[in-house]
């Protein structure tokens, strides 16, 4: 049994993290969902800032979606954040105690419900995220990747979960492959599970288990243009989207093959916003990295002469370009603000 040395050596050099100083379901559940995907130094201070505004169940309940999405904004991946919010809206009384109910939730699957239950409630469970099953592999001596191994991994890691202190043995096991066990650097020296680890004795720990071939992610040639009147930009709010939904931002669109970004800009504006724009003004360009693919931006502004004939289908405002800080953008839209900003 591993448990009683990772335990021990958890008590020495466990993380001073938020989340830790009180283990209720509702903080648990709160930064392990910020935590998908994202690492923890970035997570801190928006969770911080979370439980600020809204430190328990019913104040979340009582919350606009828009001041919601408004505090997440650039932690990215924002389905997370509107998962969230559907889920509260599910929750009666008070928050739930079983696997089952948790489950049923918007955005918690196995790991995060088993999580929840193990460090919240002090239940046997083990929510095993990619650390965790990497440590697995490691600590059996398995290479490939597969659904035998990886049940093999799972019944290893519960068969040894901690009777008396269950959440203490999952956070053990995030910290150690957070610290001790990454995926490419192994500090095996000081691992107090080194002598059950089949990985350690190959010296070499980082083989296991084989990694994955990264893909390279497609990058996309955008137009973007910032509508001008009246001493007003437009802006409109993304919704039922799989990618930002929810977050407002300038119109614009994919630039098509053998199609200029000028062109592209006034085809996108007619098709979104029903205006005919003749000469939108180049301001520069934007690089960004979103967590799937690229972008380049190319910006513009327009000035139109009347908006009678404006049409748009999703929600949308006119807004001081002053106020823009008060609405939830990407990342990419900031970096747009910063050339708007020098105009001035």
């Amino acid at each position: 049994m591993i448990n009683q040395k990772l335990l021990e050596w958890f008590d020495q050099n466990k993380r001073n993290l938020p989340w830790r100083h009180e283990r209720n379901p509702y903080r648990v559940w709160i930064s392990e969902i910020m935590l998908q995907q994202t690492q923890v130094k970035t997570v801190i201070p928006y969770f911080n800032k979370w439980m600020e505004k809204y430190p328990n169940l019913e104040s979340l309940k009582n919350a606009k979606y828009d001041d919601i999405i408004k505090i997440w904004e650039g932690l990215g991946y924002y389905s997370r954040c509107k998962n969230i919010y559907s889920a509260v809206q599910k929750i009666t009384t008070s928050f739930p105690k079983t696997y089952e109910e948790l489950v049923s939730l918007p955005g918690i699957g196995d790991y995060t419900a088993k999580t929840i239950l193990a460090i919240a409630y002090n239940h046997q469970a083990v929510g095993i995220d990619t650390n965790l099953e990497r440590i697995g592999y490691r600590q059996l001596g398995l290479k490939a990747k597969s659904k035998r191994n990886q049940q093999r991994v799972i019944n290893f890691l519960e068969k040894n979960q901690s009777i008396d202190r269950p959440g203490d043995y999952n956070e053990a096991l995030m910290d150690l492959g957070s610290s001790l066990c990454k995926a490419h650097t192994t500090f095996c020296k000081q691992c107090p599970i080194k002598s059950s680890c089949k990985a350690f004795k190959s010296s070499s720990p980082t083989k296991y288990p084989t990694p994955k071939i990264s893909k390279k992610l497609p990058t996309y040639d955008i137009a973007v243009s910032v509508i001008k009147f009246d001493n007003r930009v437009l802006i409109s709010k993304r919704e039922n989207t799989k990618f930002l939904s929810g977050l407002w931002e300038f119109p614009g669109g994919k630039i098509e093959k053998n199609e200029s970004a000028e062109i592209a800009i006034i085809r996108e504006l007619k098709e979104e916003t029903n205006l005919n724009i003749k000469t939108p003004t180049y301001l520069g360009s934007i690089k960004h990295q979103y967590s799937h693919f690229g972008v380049n931006i190319a910006l513009f502004i327009s000035y139109p002469k009347s908006i009678s004939n404006l049409s748009i289908k999703q929600d949308y405002k006119w807004i001081q370009i002053d106020d823009i800080d008060k609405y939830a953008l990407p990342k990419a839209n900031h970096k747009m603000l910063d050339i708007l900003r020098k105009l001035d």
